[in-house]
């Protein structure tokens, strides 16, 4: 088991939508973040149109995005959210394992990647407040 530090008493929860077009996989990933204490779901989109109307009108932390959505899949919404807002933090998962997903996940501007199977990880909320963590705190490239 994975240790965890608990959550500072202060530590406001980390605003997120979920992009995901199966209802039961939504819903399992929205019970695990919500009984970690460190993140409060504030929409969920079932494809890539209401996933980038739920980022202009909630402003999450972060978006845990499908690449496989329907209508406009999770790479054309990645791109949408990040003309909008540049530094919105998409993280894109998929159950490929081909390295195309993630090269066109971070032209996309998508600042982490997951394999689906770790939405269902008991650590998926570590992994998830780890990667946040760590593009928030990270040093821009010199140009």
């Amino acid at each position: 088991m994975l240790w965890q530090a608990p959550p500072l008493v202060n530590e406001t929860p980390l605003r997120i939508v979920i992009a995901e077009d199966d209802a039961q996989l939504a819903e399992l990933v929205e019970r695990i973040l919500d009984e970690d204490g460190r993140f409060i779901v504030v929409g969920r989109a079932s494809d890539g149109d209401e996933a980038v109307r739920l980022c202009e009108e909630h402003g999450p932390d972060m978006v845990l995005m499908d690449i496989g959505m329907p209508g406009r899949d999770g790479i054309a919404a990645t791109r949408a959210i990040h003309a909008r807002d540049a530094g919105q933090h998409v993280v894109i998962y998929t159950g490929s394992d081909e390295y195309d997903d993630v090269a066109r996940a971070d032209a996309a501007g998508a600042a982490g990647f997951l394999h689906k199977h770790a939405l269902t990880s008991p650590d998926i909320a570590e992994a998830l407040h780890v990667l946040h963590t760590n593009y928030v705190n990270s040093v821009p490239d010199p140009e």
